[in-house]
């Protein structure tokens, strides 16, 4: 749901690691996890990101580093943290409000973000060449294993769950998720997700009072509107169940009189599917969520052949930094107790604005450097790899970072960047020394890790 279909899957629609042991799905679904995994191949030979073979701990698990590692030291240290659990934090107080307004729904949570590739894609349909595949996009912990890029990653285990906890088919999913983007202060390479699901089936009273006889129509072919096989009138509940029950909440939280827009959208795994758009005090639409009809080969997948359903994503921190104007999506991560003393005693639907807690200077260093010519390549070249070694080195203290200029010189046609880094720390005033310190690293990792060369 962001700029690219990839980004689309990441903000819409989170490890379970034993599940696959158990009895919960069909042997169809084994093989297909299992085809999965054996298709992954070392397709890199990167250098720079971990020696091969290096222990990675994530929380109590151990790792071993492979060509397809590039989680960065930086975000490992984030795992653990739970911000939707913790009171007083702004993402928890949001998710409190999910779990309020959606009480007749299991909640799930599962606080180990590492899942199987086959989990995280294949599960939900993901195509295997579909760029958020690649390393620029995901982080891998190892060739078969990576930190959720969406709550989504534990739908089909979730879906078995709910009906032996009795809950007819509806939970939610709330937990951190990973993504390698741009960094500013409205993207953040660990930030937090909630899916709701319902499912419906024949005798339910929604279809009952609607007059749908059958859920299935097994002459319906796939149209914009409606999926194969599905009855288009169980469609239409079901979707305007769902759009029902999205604009309660989002107007139960952000008032009633909101003024919102359903824009025609597609995911992988839902169709048909839209996104939901409110209208901001400035007069522009802002995009909130994606939410859409579940594919049927999800559901016979995982053993709900006969039930139909919704599935919905959106994005927590975006949510809270409406909710409370807050800024800079940093924050959510700060342990400033002048920050986190404004929402210590909050109740989940009370709404404060935030008070910044202070003001420092941000210091502006730019970066310029020549592209490595197609022979010194070790891999495709992707803006990504730059944000995610200045994340790793910069941490937090990176406000920004953002191509600024690129220009090809004419003689033999060799590219240069330049890059320009916002520093700045949400809890005191930076020295220029140790920003220069932080720069010339940065410039260090861009020459050993993607073969530049400074200008």
């Amino acid at each position: 749901m962001l700029r690219t279909i990839s980004k689309q899957i990441y903000r819409s629609f989170g490890n379970v690691p034993n599940i696959f042991q158990t009895n919960l799905f069909p042997n169809s679904l084994l093989k297909s996890k299992n085809y999965c995994l054996t298709q992954q191949r070392y397709k890199f030979k990167r250098v720079g990101d971990r020696p091969l073979g290096q222990q990675l701990q994530i929380l109590d698990s151990v790792y071993q580093s492979d060509e397809w590692t590039n989680v960065p030291d930086k975000v490992i240290e984030l795992i653990g943290r739970d911000l939707y659990r913790t009171p007083g934090n702004p993402i928890y107080l949001i998710s409190e409000t999910l779990r309020q307004n959606y009480a007749d729904h299991h909640c799930y949570e599962f606080t180990n973000p590492v899942v199987d590739v086959w989990s995280n894609f294949d599960s939900i349909l993901v195509p295997e060449d579909h760029i958020s595949r690649k390393r620029t996009d995901t982080f891998y912990v190892d060739a078969k294993h990576v930190l959720r890029a969406h709550t989504s990653a534990h739908q089909s285990c979730c879906f078995e769950k709910c009906f032996q906890d009795g809950k007819d088919g509806k939970f939610i999913v709330i937990g951190d998720v990973y993504r390698r983007d741009e960094v500013n202060r409205t993207h953040h390479a660990a930030f937090h997700q909630c899916e709701v699901v319902q499912l419906y089936q024949n005798n339910d009273s929604e279809m009952i009072k609607n007059n749908v006889n059958d859920l299935f129509d097994l002459n319906q072919p796939r149209t914009e509107l409606c999926q194969e096989r599905h009855n288009p009138a169980a469609t239409k509940v079901v979707e305007n169940e769902m759009k029902t029950k999205v604009e309660d909440y989002i107007k139960r939280l952000l008032g009633k009189n909101l003024e919102t827009k359903w824009v025609d959208a597609y995911f992988p795994f839902t169709h048909p599917s839209w996104e939901l758009e409110i209208k901001t005090p400035d007069g522009e639409w802002l995009e909130m969520l994606g939410c859409g009809i579940i594919e049927q080969k999800i559901l016979d997948r995982c053993g709900q052949s006969n039930h139909i359903g919704w599935a919905l994503g959106l994005g927590l921190e975006r949510l809270a930094m409406l909710y409370y104007t807050i800024p800079d999506i940093r924050l959510f991560w700060t342990r400033d107790t002048g920050f986190l003393v404004q929402f210590s005693t909050l109740e989940p639907f009370e709404r404060i604005t935030y008070r910044p807690i202070s003001s420092y200077p941000q210091k502006i260093f730019d970066i310029s450097f020549w592209l490595p010519v197609s022979e010194e390549r070790v891999n495709e070249w992707s803006p990504n790899d730059v944000h995610a070694i200045i994340l790793d080195i910069g941490g937090e203290m990176v406000e920004q970072a953002h191509l600024v200029d690129e220009w090809k010189r004419a003689k033999d046609g060799r590219i240069s960047n330049c890059y320009r880094i916002v520093y700045r720390s949400m809890e005191r005033a930076l020295t220029n020394s140790e920003v220069n310190l932080i720069h010339h690293k940065i410039e260090k990792a861009l020459i050993d890790q993607l073969h530049v060369q400074i200008r």
